[in-house]
């Protein structure tokens, strides 16, 4: 598979935390069978640790939870994770200052606190390695719930060819599947923009059922998948963004035929669905 979720959880010296942090994740998203969709890797901030594997208070809290398979050597955070992964998380706002002189700027929005409004203050100090373990349990199943946050997502944790579908369009999106006339506002951390309708008829190609389409606050038309009689709205994350909703029951029947009259709108389908193909490959 060429394009998975990439993650990257950063600490300041990649023995603690953040590798923690990395096999936590691993963990969560090997119960939930996703594994496949996925990369995860951890890095430091700082050069104080690199080539050491993980604080062996650490790997003890690990190991009390389950996840012995560890194989890790710390490294430090470059320019070029910044580029290769798609959301990179921090333990506290140190992390955040450092990670920050090292790249400059994050003109992509793909990096953030693990815990949104809570630091993940650093064990190695304070030796709460149990309650460091806790929080980034919390952060980390906070982090999955948002990869695979979109309306109709709730009670479909065991529906792996949604999720598996849904964690193959989250690599897909891109600004060149971005309806042209919203391409300027596409940022990697508001993927869905621009994507409802070529998204719509790509999830009924793969999971049947049929496209509906619903008129928002703005004049545009949304449109979403009614499957086996459950509303699915993989996009609807930029309405979320809009701080606007869709209101699903006023959904019109939608006819592929008339949306792909437009030349670019198949095309960007075309495009959104060579992207997939890749990610099964």
């Amino acid at each position: 598979m060429e394009r998975k979720v990439k993650v990257l959880f950063v600490c300041h010296g990649n023995i603690c935390r953040s590798p923690m942090a990395q096999y936590v994740f691993q963990k969560q998203v090997e119960e939930l069978d996703l594994a496949e969709y996925f990369e995860i890797d951890s890095a430091a901030t700082s050069t104080e640790e690199i080539g050491n594997g993980v604080y062996p208070p650490a790997r003890r809290e690990l190991n009390r939870h389950g996840i012995t398979n560890i194989d890790h050597r710390a490294r430090q955070f470059t320019r070029s994770d910044y580029n290769h992964f798609d959301v990179i998380k921090v333990m506290d706002r140190n992390n955040m200052r450092n990670i920050m002189r090292i790249i400059g700027d994050d003109p992509l929005n793909k990096i953030g606190m693990l815990l949104e409004s809570e630091e993940i203050d650093d064990p190695w100090y304070t030796g709460d390695f149990e309650g460091v373990y806790k929080q980034i349990e919390r952060g980390s199943r906070s982090l999955l719930d948002s990869i695979f946050s979109f309306y109709g997502s709730e009670g479909v944790r065991t529906d792996k060819k949604v999720l598996e579908l849904y964690a193959r369009l989250h690599s897909a999106w891109c600004r060149e599947t971005c309806a042209p006339r919203m391409r300027e506002k596409w940022t990697e951390e508001n993927r869905t923009l621009g994507q409802c309708s070529i998204t719509a008829f790509l999830v009924q190609d793969v999971l049947g059922g049929d496209v509906y389409g619903s008129y928002l606050p703005s004049g545009d038309l949304h449109c979403f998948n009614k499957i086996d009689g459950r509303i699915y709205d993989f996009t609807s994350d930029q309405i979320e963004h809009m701080k606007i909703e869709c209101d699903y029951r006023s959904g019109k029947l939608q006819d592929r035929s008339i949306h792909f009259e437009k030349e670019e709108k198949r095309k960007r389908y075309e495009l959104l669905k060579r992207r997939i193909r890749e990610c099964e490959k």
